[in-house]
């Protein structure tokens, strides 16, 4: 079928890259059309219904209807000598906010600046709301975030007054350097690596252009399918997509690359050792994107909405990068590289060297490089013992304006000023008891870490009242969330007669999602290991092999966690691990082993059915796959490794992803993997007997590939 395939578009480049084009072409003018889906901001609506938080905010959208903002920010004056705002100062800034709103009115619109500002109790702060039209991470809100500051900066030069803008819209403002730094980064260093490997501007090149083109693509199918369906895509899923378009879409490319060199090796000429290229690959491809499909499907079995976006999301990209390169790549290629079957490098039969003795070793001590590499990993995961969750908000970027008007908000109010915890009260009929709004407003006074309560939002009937409890504590933090849960505690043992209290909100959500978190991973994690786990069943046909390399990709995770931990909590000394990292490092590290493992094991069993005895076969497959391996595992570690750049939340997922994907390249595909199968011998394969099936005289199109003229890692030399 890939044979068919690769001939196919060996022979009508032209209409192949054309369907594409207008593919691309029709998802981006419909994408256009539709506009872009809001995101919710309001992390009750990620949880089942059956959580108090979300009970709450079902409430709250019955009662006050008034469509939410779904930008955000916050205008925080402080005096320039730090000094208390005086009268004066607070009229001065009260003409400030007219004259703004007036200005943004009638330049831009669709901003919305509170003229109804609070003092601080200290009077060292007086902030006021902006609220956007659109999302805080939307051009429109960014840009009057700049235009909002700089006319600011104008009016209160030399009046000893100073003007910060903070929150989400400034936030996303601050970030977009940050944010063009990791992608271009990532684009760098894929380029730089493809040149290192193959020496071909043209190979590089078209790589990240089809790709970016591609991925332009996916934004725009995933836009029309969330007007279809209804969801959104959360922070998560956005920032990740670009970095598996690009990681995983440059794996399957070198892996094409490496076949089409061998097959110029063997004599082929140019359109014909692609057509090849794409028939040996298509299988190998085809396996890895089933094991990360496979594992990501697995999260639409979670309780959190974002997961069961995530997956999919995900899964989607990896699917439409597999058929990009199983066609538009060998396309483009076929009309624009001929030159490259010229070259008398990609002819030349490489040594291998240093892969050759890394096989070496694994087949003349593989017990003794099993116990070394189990001994590794058992250490690193080790600090995995330590980890703890961390639900806080990703911080403002170093050094820019958001971050100072966020610490200048806290020398004013409270920590949780911006995002009250909401006590919403409920007659169970008529009106609330104003005895029994008072004694529960009592009772939260007396809970240690909250700050202040104040009343919120009154229906006009009296049926509904909201109490909005402002924290002590970062509303995302562990301790915030700890005296969330006590204040629920005493609320329920307290609640008067003839109501019903809800406690809503963002830090009652996260409280909330340490319990789905918990519930959700441990039902994905076995149920991906399930699914992976029959992958290699069917594709070994034996019942110990996989077991053996189920167990080694777990506790290759379990070392990347460890990994992470001291990285971060000790390290760095972070709080805690952002919560949705260990699932997601999970189904990428659980996916590439087995993906690095399968390419490796299909080699060994190909060697062992070919007469090779054990040792001989183990050797023979790190030579011959382990270049491959290599490259696949250093692209993906630095595709992840770039989100390092902006810090945060992501940072931690980059990390862990890069760390597994070097730890299931380079010790347990390349080592602990052959030397275990080689220390068990024949019985691993049982029922099927590999080495009982003497095949014929080999051919060099069966081979593995590998990398002619590579530089990078000493992989030849």
């Amino acid at each position: 079928m890939f044979a068919r395939l690769g001939r196919g578009v060996s022979r009508h480049p032209v209409i192949v890259i054309v369907a594409w084009v207008a593919l691309i072409g029709g998802a981006l003018a419909g994408s256009t059309v539709l506009g872009s889906v809001s995101s919710s901001s309001n992390e009750a609506s990620d949880l089942p219904s059956h959580y108090e938080s979300a009970r709450a905010q079902s409430i709250l959208d019955e009662a006050f209807p008034t469509e939410e903002s779904p930008g955000s920010a916050t205008l925080v004056f402080t005096r320039t000598d730090g000094g208390p705002l005086t009268g004066a100062d607070s009229r001065r800034v009260t003409a400030e906010l007219t004259r703004l709103q007036a200005d943004v009115a009638a330049r831009r619109g669709g901003v919305t600046i509170a003229q109804g500002q609070q003092l601080s109790p200290n009077r060292l702060v007086q902030i006021a709301a902006v609220s956007f039209d659109e999302d805080s991470d939307s051009q429109a809100a960014t840009d009057a975030v700049g235009h909002i500051r700089g006319q600011a900066r104008t009016d209160l030069a030399d009046t000893g007054l100073r003007s910060r803008m903070t929150g989400e819209a400034a936030k996303s403002k601050d970030s977009g350097l940050q944010d063009m730094l990791t992608t271009f980064g990532m684009i760098a260093g894929i380029v730089l690596l493809l040149l290192l490997m193959f020496r071909s501007v043209l190979i590089a090149l078209t790589t990240v252009i089809t790709i970016f083109a591609v991925g332009q693509g996916v934004d725009a199918l995933l836009n029309i399918a969330a007007h279809a369906f209804g969801f959104t895509l959360g922070g998560v899923a956005t920032e990740l997509l670009p970095i598996v378009l690009f990681g995983v879409g440059t794996d399957y490319v070198v892996f094409l690359m490496f076949r089409y060199r061998e097959r110029l090796r063997a004599g082929d000429d140019h359109r014909a050792a692609l057509a090849a290229g794409v028939g040996r690959v298509g299988e190998a491809v085809v396996a890895s994107a089933l094991a990360v499909a496979a594992s990501f499907s697995m999260l639409l079995v979670a309780q959190l909405g974002s997961f069961r976006v995530l997956g999919p999301t995900l899964g989607f990209a990896v699917i439409v990068m597999l058929l990009t390169v199983l066609t538009l790549v060998p396309a483009v290629l076929t009309l624009l590289g001929k030159r490259l079957a010229g070259r008398r490098s990609w002819r030349r039969e490489p040594t291998a060297r240093l892969t050759g003795r890394l096989g070496d070793l694994a087949a003349r001590r593989p017990g003794l490089v099993s116990a070394l590499c189990i001994g590794v990993l058992l250490v690193g995961a080790l600090a995995i013992f330590g980890y703890k969750s961390s639900y806080e908000n990703d911080s403002y970027p170093a050094g820019s304006q958001s971050a100072a008007g966020n610490a200048d908000l806290q020398r004013g109010f409270p920590a949780g000023t911006m995002s009250p915890t909401d006590v919403v009260v409920a007659a169970d009929r008529g009106r609330i008891d104003p005895a029994a709004l008072g004694s529960l407003r009592a009772t939260l006074r007396d809970v240690p870490g909250v700050g202040e309560v104040m009343p919120g939002n009154q229906t006009p009937s009296g049926d509904v009242a909201v109490l909005q409890v402002v924290l002590d504590e970062d509303p995302t933090s562990a301790k915030a969330l700890d005296v969330v849960a006590q204040l629920e505690r005493e609320v329920h043992a307290t609640t008067p007669d003839g109501v019903t209290v809800e406690v809503g909100g963002q830090t009652a959500a996260y409280n909330d999602m340490r319990h789905v978190i918990g519930h959700d991973m441990g039902l994905i994690l076995p149920l991906a290991g399930l699914a992976i786990g029959l992958i290699l069943l069917l594709m070994l046909r034996a019942a110990l092999a996989p077991l053996v390399l189920i167990a080694s990709v777990g506790l290759g995770y379990a070392a990347t966690m460890g990994v992470s931990v001291l990285m971060f909590q000790k390290g760095i000394g972070e709080d805690g691990l952002f919560y949705m990292m260990p699932l997601v490092a999970y189904l990428f590290v659980a996916s590439i082993g087995t993906d690095y493992n399968i390419l490796m094991v299909s080699r060994l069993r190909e060697e062992l059915r070919d007469g090779a005895a054990p040792g001989q076969a183990a050797r023979t497959a790190v030579r011959h796959a382990g270049p491959t391996v290599a490259a696949a595992g250093s692209v993906l570690a630095i595709s992840f490794g770039t989100l390092l750049i902006g810090g945060g939340h992501m940072a931690q997922i980059g990390f862990s992803v890069a760390i597994g994907a070097l730890i299931s390249t380079f010790v347990m595909a390349f080592l602990l993997t052959p030397a275990l199968l080689t220390k068990l011998g024949p019985k691993v394969w049982w029922p099927s007997r590999p080495m009982q099936r003497v095949a014929g005289p080999r051919r060099l199109d069966d081979a593995e590939p590998v990398p002619a003229d590579a530089t990078m890692s000493g992989w030849q030399s």
